[in-house]
């Protein structure tokens, strides 16, 4: 039976697809372009939704209608995951978020990228495969937070993460307000235009995203969940959905998925950008096996891009803080070898 808490994943889901979309808010290409073009954009903007997500994810704790996980740190499962996952990631393009949006565009690569993001998702939570991972999985720390490490106030820590973006922030903006984008001609109206045809600030995006993020948390408990927004979960149960008709599918966190994909294709279609792209079988093959990556990594890592980077590192986990870098390397070795090493043959 569908619930109002299942609705509301629903709704969170369409709004977070149709702002991923709209805003282009591609966090594979941020870090990406942070590498090749020393573009920091997308970074800032992940502090941005942190930072937000994190001083409300507090205050809601505190007034009982949000609960903060409690957990060891994975070190190892982390490190893994993280690598793998960046890899993945170089491999699709995209994370496994943007994988989701960009298949509602039509895009066949990134369509097989969540088909093997689905199927990675599964396999890695199966009891065969967790004991072939037992040995990086089990290695942990008792202390799973930043804040409990080095036993400063969680007040404290968002302070400081609050006070670094607000710097980074400011900075970029004030490096860049000179710079003129050139405007298209505008072919719709009012809040048609704003919604489909006008280009999204990735601040702007990231402060939608950040005020969606922080809504998940309550949504999420009405139904009994202990978390924020995350696909990794609902993307292995969906697969037993398909292949054995399992219902456990059809719960917030399965509503928030199916709401992703819903709110990308809306968003597509109304600014006229879907369409079915073939890029072609090798592309195709290595947007699957990027998928794939991403499934295991984020299997190990206990979330992917959405869930650890944006979700947990909200209330200081090691776990959310240290995937980070480690996808940052994945990816960026990817991107060498693909991108930079190519280049330098060709001279």
């Amino acid at each position: 039976m569908i619930s109002l808490s299942h609705l509301s994943g629903l709704f969170l889901g369409i709004l977070l697809g149709f702002v991923m979309q709209r805003g282009r808010f591609c966090m594979a290409g941020g870090l990406r372009d942070l590498y090749l073009f020393r573009d920091s954009r997308m970074l800032i903007a992940i502090l941005i939704v942190i930072s937000i997500q994190s001083i409300g994810l507090f205050i809601f704790s505190y007034l009982g209608i949000a609960k903060i996980p409690g957990d060891t740190f994975p070190w190892l499962a982390t490190i893994v995951g993280g690598l793998l996952f960046g890899i993945g990631m170089g491999c699709a393009g995209s994370c496994s978020t943007g994988a989701y949006y960009r298949a509602a565009e039509g895009l066949i690569g990134s369509i097989l990228a969540v088909v093997g993001f689905i199927i990675a998702s599964w396999l890695i939570r199966q009891p065969i495969l967790k004991n072939i991972f037992q040995p990086i999985t089990s290695p942990r720390l008792e202390s799973g937070t930043i804040t409990q490490t080095f036993n400063v106030p969680p007040y404290i820590a968002i302070l400081i993460l609050v006070a670094i973006t607000i710097f980074f922030a400011s900075r970029h903006i004030q490096k860049n307000k000179l710079i003129k984008i050139p405007k298209m001609k505008a072919k719709k109206k009012g809040v048609a235009h704003i919604l489909f045809e006008a280009r999204w600030h990735p601040f702007i995006s990231a402060i939608v995203i950040g005020v969606i993020a922080l809504l998940a948390w309550p949504s999420s408990l009405s139904d009994g969940r202990v978390g924020g927004l995350g696909i990794s979960g609902p993307s292995a149960q969906f697969f037993t959905l398909v292949t054995e008709g399992n219902l456990k599918f059809f719960n917030w966190a399965g509503f928030l998925l199916m709401g992703i994909f819903a709110g990308a294709f809306i968003a597509a279609k109304g600014s006229n950008e879907f369409r079915l792209r073939n890029p072609g079988f090798p592309i195709i093959a290595k947007s699957f096996t990027g998928g794939l990556l991403m499934g295991i990594g984020s299997g190990l890592a206990g979330g992917c891009m959405l869930g650890n980077t944006l979700v947990n590192t909200a209330w200081f986990s090691w776990q959310g803080w240290a995937f980070i870098p480690c996808i940052v390397i994945g990816s960026w070795i990817v991107s060498y070898f693909t991108i930079i090493r190519p280049q330098y043959i060709k001279k």
